[in-house]
């Protein structure tokens, strides 16, 4: 397996999609128009935000988008995981461990006390929240956000 960082918009536009239809239902996925807006925003190289996939030959078997963020009570830089995906055809399979050991090196090449990632409280999320669990994060409190 083989982890490359993505910066094509069409492959990125492509595993997003996949991901939010899964997840979440088709009315998530963001429009062409929002997709647009969006790409604006990466494209500013000050923006911390990367997507990686994990290949196996030719064969994408995960995704996942991670930004650097900073705060104290990380004492410094951090990362956050943003979007996970894992194809179905490789599931159960210890792709979603090999990804978390990935995004651990590079947590650990860029010096980052901890690595966050946010699963709903909703029951159905219970597995997500346990296969975190299960690979090493701890439960450290609720999430919020507004909308401005």
């Amino acid at each position: 397996m083989k982890l490359d960082k993505v910066t094509d918009k069409a492959e990125i536009k492509k595993y997003i999609t996949l991901l939010y239809s899964e997840l979440f239902g088709a009315s998530s996925i963001p429009t062409d128009e929002a997709f647009e807006q969006i790409f604006a925003q990466l494209d500013n190289p000050n923006n911390p935000h990367e997507a990686y996939t994990l290949v196996d030959g030719s064969t994408v078997i995960a995704f996942f988008t991670l930004v650097e963020s900073f705060a104290i009570f990380a004492q410094g830089k951090y990362g956050i995981i943003n979007e996970l995906w894992v194809n179905q055809a490789y599931r159960s399979q210890g792709v979603g461990q090999k990804v978390i050991s990935e995004i651990c090196n590079i947590a650990r090449q860029r010096h980052w006390q901890r690595v966050d990632v946010s699963a709903p409280a909703d029951a159905k999320w219970d597995r997500t929240f346990s296969f975190y669990q299960k690979n090493g994060f701890t439960f450290t409190g609720r999430k919020l956000k507004i909308s401005p």
